[in-house]
């Protein structure tokens, strides 16, 4: 047997000198310091409008931009980190991640333009850390895909809590200072956690398999190709899932980037809202651990088409609440319709790796990741916006639930025809 035959066979331990589990504490806790620029953001946006007079559209640009910039980031990120490893690429995107999100402590002294410029730099960087957060689940743990990728996405949303508290805190008539010294460090902590973690990180030899005690424990994948980003685009199924990515990511947008805006229109209290901002952070990352043990138990394409479908059911529901003047049915329907949503970013990485194979897995779930939540960021920010303005808010969430229904009824199809390569066809 060939030297690198054999290091395919090693164990984790023997590659690494320790256990593969610390390099998912490590990618955790990367993942976890980029979840404020999503999850805290409906805490941090009033500050931005207080402080600067931006109007709510340039507010909601930014959202908009950090949903379609950190998207389309996974994708050369990916790339790269199948080409040069997890190192550099997380080392570089620590650097920028943390100065676009300083520069918004510096709206008064640059202009509106430039600010924005310099976050979706920031942003785009985040997707490079999401990626190789991600691309660690699908290439160390092919044995336990599907609850690594649920913890790992779970991050995304958890990982925003310890910030969301101490900004909604701030008082309305605190000094703009006060709103500064909080965007410093939580800058400083994104860079320096991002960075050390990137500097720790490293993947497995190309072609390693998991031992064969844990590998009697896999699912087995329907077909054995490990597919190239333009074999897995040259198959229907890559394109089905696309287009679910993209029902399903624009309707829960909506919601995490409106939530306050939505308790306030219905005339319920800031406290409602806050309560629904930190349950909608709880709750989707819960739901991505949870979905990741259904998946193993009734597998991955039907664990999504069930959860999306409930997704818009709850949406409904909410609406229902919403107009009979209950706070707690809302506030609580919203949340449990988030709990169904947020399962996406675990379950959509899970099934690349499940139907396209772990080499290429980064760029191949860049790609989808990058079309996918950038084309749905467009709507659950700037387009949501417009339409609420337009037709108001009872409107935009009968649309985001009908998204969601529509994004778990086309999933069912790929219950009986996975991806399958054969060799006749290429």
């Amino acid at each position: 047997m060939s030297e690198i035959a054999a290091t395919n066979y090693q164990t984790d331990k023997q590659i690494l000198g320790f256990s593969r589990w610390w390099l998912f504490v490590i990618a955790f806790l990367a993942m976890c310091v980029i979840s404020p620029y999503e999850y805290a953001w409906s805490v941090i946006a009033p500050h931005l409008g207080k402080i600067y007079g931006w109007e709510s559209t340039k507010v909601s640009l930014m959202f908009t931009m950090f949903v379609i910039c950190q998207a389309f980031g996974t994708l050369p990120g990916g790339i790269l980190r199948d080409k040069f490893g997890p190192k550099i690429v997380s080392v570089v995107a620590g650097v920028f991640a943390g100065i676009g999100l300083l520069f918004c402590a510096y709206g008064a002294t640059f202009s509106y333009g430039l600010v924005l410029i310099v976050w979706c730099i920031g942003c785009f960087f985040c997707g490079f850390v999401y990626n190789a957060a991600i691309t660690t689940c699908n290439k160390w743990f092919p044995d336990n895909r599907n609850i690594t990728t649920g913890l790992m996405s779970a991050a995304f949303s958890w990982g925003a809590l310890p910030f969301i508290f101490p900004m909604q805190a701030i008082p309305e008539n605190a000094p703009d200072q006060t709103f500064f010294n909080a965007i410093f460090i939580m800058a400083a902590i994104i860079s320096i956690v991002i960075i050390v973690t990137g500097l720790l990180m490293k993947d497995p030899p190309k072609g390693w398999h998991v031992p064969s005690t844990r590998a009697r424990k896999m699912v087995k994948r329907r077909c054995d190709k490990q597919y190239s980003m333009g074999e897995a685009m040259g198959t229907w199924q890559f394109w089905v899932l696309i287009l679910s990515f993209v029902l399903v990511s624009g309707a829960g947008l909506t919601f995490i980037s409106k939530s306050m805006k939505f308790a306030s229109a219905f005339h319920f209290s800031v406290t409602a809202g806050t309560m629904m901002t930190v349950g909608i952070a709880i709750t989707s990352g819960l739901s991505r651990v949870i979905a990741g043990w259904i998946a193993d138990k009734i597998g991955i394409d039907k664990t999504m088409s069930v959860f999306y479908i409930l997704c818009g059911a709850f949406s409904l529901i909410a609406l229902y609440f919403a107009e009979a003047g209950s706070s707690f049915g809302f506030t609580s329907s919203c949340v449990i319709s988030i709990f169904f949503w947020g399962a996406l970013y675990s379950l959509f990485a899970s099934i690349v790796g499940y139907y396209y194979g772990e080499v290429a897995s980064g760029s191949n779930y860049g790609m989808l990741y990058a079309c996918a939540k950038g084309l749905g960021g467009i709507y659950g920010g700037v387009l949501s916006a417009y339409l609420i303005s337009t037709y108001g808010n009872p409107f935009i969430i009968v649309i985001s639930a009908l998204m969601a229904l529509l994004s778990g009824l086309i999933l069912i199809p790929l219950w009986k025809h996975p991806p399958i390569w054969s060799e006749d066809k290429h």
